[in-house]
């Protein structure tokens, strides 16, 4: 099965347009778990900042979000801050996009 198979089965949105390639979404470090970066959906597999990533069906409002406080602490997630700078040089706004 193809990257291409496994992202379509996952329910990854293939961009058709450019303001969709362009979109803003949340991606998984590939070398582990709940490390979590930002990435244009032209480049998935790549953070904003540089780092290879893996598809996530997170929705771009859980950036930041909290873990569990029943979770160990290394359980917890984390969000790249090189991303969100790059992302949102001003802030984070208060709408998705």
């Amino acid at each position: 099965m193809s990257l291409f198979d496994v992202m379509m089965n996952a329910g990854t949105k293939v961009p058709t347009t450019e303001a969709e390639r362009d979109e803003l979404v949340i991606t998984e470090v590939s070398t582990g778990y709940w490390t979590y970066h930002l990435s244009r959906r032209r480049n998935i597999m790549r953070g904003l900042c540089g780092a290879p990533t893996l598809p996530t069906a997170m929705p771009l409002s859980a950036w930041g979000a909290p873990g569990d406080e029943s979770l160990p602490k290394h359980k917890h997630p984390a969000y790249c801050e090189k991303c969100a700078r790059i992302a949102w040089p001003e802030g984070k706004p208060d709408t998705p996009g």
